[in-house]
């Protein structure tokens, strides 16, 4: 008899989804004294998130950020445990020269492109898409938007262009991404390519770009098969990444 061959099923569960820490009780304990020795002020001034090591990712790892008062905590644990065994990031917003939000089917995470006194850094948060209300105030508060800023009531009063809807409605359903550095945008630059299979002519693909301007930067978009990937450059430091 024929044995099936059994996939692992590589989705995250319940217990591996990033959550919000409420009180400094409930940092894990790897992190705890690390965690209050940088907090100044009230607890309740900052924003933290745990996000757990996915079982099913090798490449997943654990780690824990928190963000207030124009700064950024990173922590993420390494294979062998332990607090020595620790990175710790810290950055400051002015620091931030853009953003990055790349996904791919059930994986997404955010990039936090930063200068410092060694030169030009990136900082990962990979997290599972559906816990997008701990992430997004993280991704606003970085804009300079409020945290609860949703671009798509901030649309409702300035539209988008009925030309790119009529170009591309995927790039025209992503560019509401672009309100976080603006309340609306008529100009914007859009170019396609379709990739042909060289032994499946048949089989296309079709490659996108979006770039627009916005009041407090630029926004490009990037699209490929299942994979995007959107950048926000802040004003006074756009430049290729």
């Amino acid at each position: 008899m024929l044995r099936k061959k059994c996939r692992v099923d590589g989705r995250p569960t319940v217990s591996e989804w990033p959550v919000r820490i409420w009180s400094a009780e409930e940092i894990p304990e790897q992190y705890a004294e690390a965690v209050n020795a940088w907090i100044k002020g009230a607890f309740s001034d900052y924003q933290f998130v745990h996000a757990p090591k996915r079982r099913t990712s090798q490449q997943s790892y654990a780690y824990v950020f928190g963000y207030g008062k124009d700064r950024i905590l990173f922590f993420r644990e390494s294979e062998t445990g332990g607090e020595a065994a620790i990175r710790k990031e810290e950055i400051l917003r002015q620091q931030i020269a853009a953003v990055s939000v790349e996904r791919e089917l059930l994986k997404i995470k955010i990039i936090l492109h930063y200068h410092d006194a060694e030169g030009q850094k990136g900082l990962e948060f990979p997290y599972v898409p559906s816990v997008y209300y701990l992430y997004d105030p993280f991704l606003n508060w970085i804009l300079g938007r409020e945290k609860e800023f949703m671009p798509g009531v901030a649309e409702r009063e300035h539209p988008r262009p009925r030309k790119l809807y009529h170009e591309s409605l995927a790039m025209f359903n992503f560019s509401l991404e672009a309100y976080r550095l603006g309340d609306g945008f008529d100009d914007y630059r859009y170019e396609s390519k379709v990739h042909r299979r060289k032994w499946l002519p048949g089989k296309k693909t079709l490659e996108e770009w979006l770039e627009i301007p916005m009041e407090y930067g630029k926004f490009e978009l990037h699209s490929l098969g299942y994979f995007r990937k959107w950048t926000y450059y802040l004003s006074g430091k756009v430049s290729k990444i």
